[in-house]
């Protein structure tokens, strides 16, 4: 893989930041865009679609790991590279890990969306465990047999 150009970069940040501009001015999107990059090509860029799709999980990042998934008929994106208007949440830091993208470039910070009403602090002290008043995660085991029979079925169909 080269390296790109500052024009390049560039113009992967204009991209991502241009629709989602167009997003937030229609009202379908919050103001966070991402452009996915796979050897100096454009795979996908695109808003936020939180808005537009009733979804809280439509971030940009998480929008265009889904995106080219599906263009590209694949759950591997390893060798992508991620430009995103802002810092990405931990959600779309997971679903990047999951897809095998092991770069991502960002413009703003986290706390550049805290000061405009975009925190993602409470997910991040979850994560670390300094703050557990969130969310209650509790393991049930027990009596949970048609649960432990879905992994002898998975094995049974992949084995």
């Amino acid at each position: 893989m080269t390296t790109p150009t500052p024009e390049q970069v560039d113009a992967w940040f204009a991209q991502a930041a241009d629709i989602t501009l167009e997003g937030m001015r229609a009202g379908t999107g919050g103001p966070f865009g991402a452009t996915l990059v796979h050897d100096g090509e454009v795979v996908v860029s695109v808003g936020n679609t939180v808005l537009k799709d009733t979804d809280p999980s439509g971030h940009a990042e998480m929008v265009a790991v889904r995106e080219a998934c599906r263009r590209l008929g694949t759950l591997d994106l390893s060798g992508m590279v991620m430009y995103a208007t802002c810092e990405p949440c931990p959600m779309c830091v997971a679903v990047m890990m999951w897809a095998g993208i092991t770069e991502c470039y960002y413009a703003s910070t986290r706390d550049d969306a805290a000061s405009n009403g975009f925190s993602d602090t409470h997910l991040r002290r979850y994560l670390d465990g300094s703050d557990t008043s969130t969310m209650d995660l509790v393991h049930l085991a027990e009596g949970r047999e048609e649960c432990a029979a879905i992994w002898t079925e998975f094995r049974a169909l992949n084995g």
